[in-house]
């Protein structure tokens, strides 16, 4: 599949991964899924736990300590986590690169008549006010694109992305007709729907190749389980609202959302808008909040009361934001839920276990199926090979921490972002892993060039943020050769559950002040590659 690249035929290419009817884990992942959301709608639907004391201390830690290396390293990385062996982080200050999110996006698609879409029209609500001079939110010059992002950024630059923009233009609207097709064949209405064909693969594969801009929140939540989610919990949103509003947030967790709020998106003039003419950005005249800070303000706030065991954790106000540009704030509360209890559970929560889990799948992926890029990223910073003899993780998931904490928003450019959480709710977190994976691949030659162990966080920061062309890096993840559309939700949860297992037994041994860690045993090679 896709070894020409993701060009339109008329008849669509056919599919070999694990979703091919008659495979196994097709139907395992999808019921697991189901099982999840099922657990989690039936998840703290009583009242909120009482918050009395500061929760904010973590209970454990795990991964690598910190190295007085790293100190003297570039600005971008991200700091420890809480897992990493650092202090306890609950903010999202220098969680992404300095300067706002990094992540230049599609332009404005022409319609299929030729005439092109309003940035209302796109998101299906009103463009914020802004009182005086100030230019409307909506009022989107050519710097930007559709979503309100600059298109220039430090690793893309305006006529790259132009050059790129133009043809994936004409890509967009001969996608937007197909799925309008498939919409017809279902018989389901194609003016803001909100309801999409049942999955199969076929349909997967028009999710891979890309929903349109302006169906995406509508569908992001349908194939997520949102409807089901909404209908079994109408009101309790509102009802966390008022109680936010009457100071049932924590102290800890409502500072620190007040102090990121500002540090959402600073380069989308949704969050952002441009100052009036003659007026410098640098000015300390206060504005009023924008419409969507407003609405993360309040989602954020509904969440951590919502959910005790996480209350607000960095990389949190980045997916709400994204959410909101395109679904209004009670979807987006749901979808935040989904995110953080069935597709990645366990990974913002205090002692960031799940995130350490995760990144523990992915270095063992990357260690079977890419050993020439693991003998370079699997090393102590010191050049030295990396010891098994315990679960901590290589220096070098200080920079992947973000990739799955925040999704990919800061990571990738955000037109490649929104394609992968495209097949993101659609397929479930397999798809980060794929993608991650797609990205090492990617990033191959680069990667085993560097000889500076030092060297290496760098290039591993910079590979995915050049990557504005999402047909590509879906490509190179979904290329019947050489691709990672063979890494199945099964594999992934046995690797989870081993590496739980592993903390678990780590956990005991360090209450019972005995011995030195060890791995969990591996009978075999769980991502080894398909025959």
């Amino acid at each position: 599949m896709y070894e020409n690249g993701f060009q339109d035929s008329g008849v669509e290419d056919n599919d070999n991964d694990d979703l091919r009817p008659g495979t196994s884990g097709t139907a395992g992942s999808h019921q697991r899924r189901i099982e999840d959301l099922r657990e989690a709608m039936n998840d703290s639907l009583g009242p909120p736990l009482e918050l009395g004391s500061d929760h904010r201390e973590p209970t454990s830690s795990f991964g690598q300590k910190s190295s007085s290396k790293l100190e003297n390293m570039s600005s971008d990385l991200p700091p420890p986590s809480r897992a990493l062996g650092g202090p306890t982080i609950r903010e999202s200050t220098n969680f992404f690169s300095p300067g706002g999110i990094d992540t230049p996006s599609l332009a404005e698609e022409p319609n299929l008549d030729g005439t092109k879409e309003s940035e209302q029209s796109y998101f299906g609500q009103p463009p914020p006010s802004r009182p005086g001079k100030r230019r409307a939110a909506s009022d989107i010059d050519a710097t930007r694109d559709r979503y309100g992002f600059r298109k220039k950024t430090q690793h893309v630059s305006l006529a790259e992305y132009e050059a790129w923009n133009s043809p994936y233009t004409e890509y967009l609207a001969r996608r937007r007709k197909k799925w309008v097709a498939l919409l017809k064949d279902n018989g389901l209405i194609t003016d803001h729907p909100d309801r999409f064909p049942p999955k199969s693969v076929k349909v997967k594969r028009f999710v891979r190749k890309g929903i349109p801009p302006d169906w995406r929140g509508a569908a992001w939540f349908y194939y997520a389980g949102g409807p089901a989610m909404l209908s079994k919990h109408y009101g309790v949103y509102d009802d966390l609202v008022r109680k936010a509003a009457a100071g049932g947030v924590s102290e800890t967790d409502d500072e620190i959302i007040e102090r990121d709020l500002n540090r959402t998106f600073p380069d989308n003039v949704k969050f952002k808008p441009d100052p009036p003419e003659g007026q410098t950005g640098d000015s300390h005249q206060t504005e009023p909040e924008t419409p969507i800070l407003q609405s993360l303000r309040r989602v954020l706030r509904a969440f951590s009361i919502y959910n005790p065991k996480i209350g607000y954790c960095q990389s949190l106000n980045f997916i709400a934001g994204l959410l909101l540009l395109f679904m209004n704030e009670e979807k987006s509360f749901w979808m935040l839920n989904i995110i953080t209890r069935v597709y990645l559970p366990g990974t913002h929560e205090l002692n960031l276990e799940g995130a350490n889990v995760d990144l523990g799948v992915l270095m063992s992926a990357v260690k079977d199926m890419m050993p020439q890029v693991w003998a370079k990223i699997g090393g102590e910073l010191d050049g030295s090979p990396f010891s098994s003899q315990t679960m901590r993780l290589p220096p070098i998931t200080l920079c992947t921490t973000a990739w799955f904490m925040s999704c990919f928003i800061g990571t990738l450019p955000i037109e490649t972002t929104l394609r992968v959480w495209d097949s993101f709710f659609y397929e479930g977190s397999k798809t980060l892993f794929r993608i991650a994976l797609a990205i090492f691949k990617v990033g191959e030659t680069e990667i085993k060039a560097v000889n500076d162990p030092m060297e290496i966080f760098q290039v591993v920061q910079t590979i995915p943020r050049r990557l504005v062309d999402p047909n590509a890096l879906m490509e190179a993840c979904y290329k019947r050769r050489n691709g990672f559309g063979h890494l199945s939700q099964e594999n992934i949860e046995k690797g989870r559950a081993e590496r739980r297992r592993g903390y678990a037994e780590e956990r005991a041994r360090a209450e019972d002040g005995g011995g030195a860690a060890k791995s969990p045993a591996r009978k075999r090679t769980i991502f080894g590659r398909r025959k």
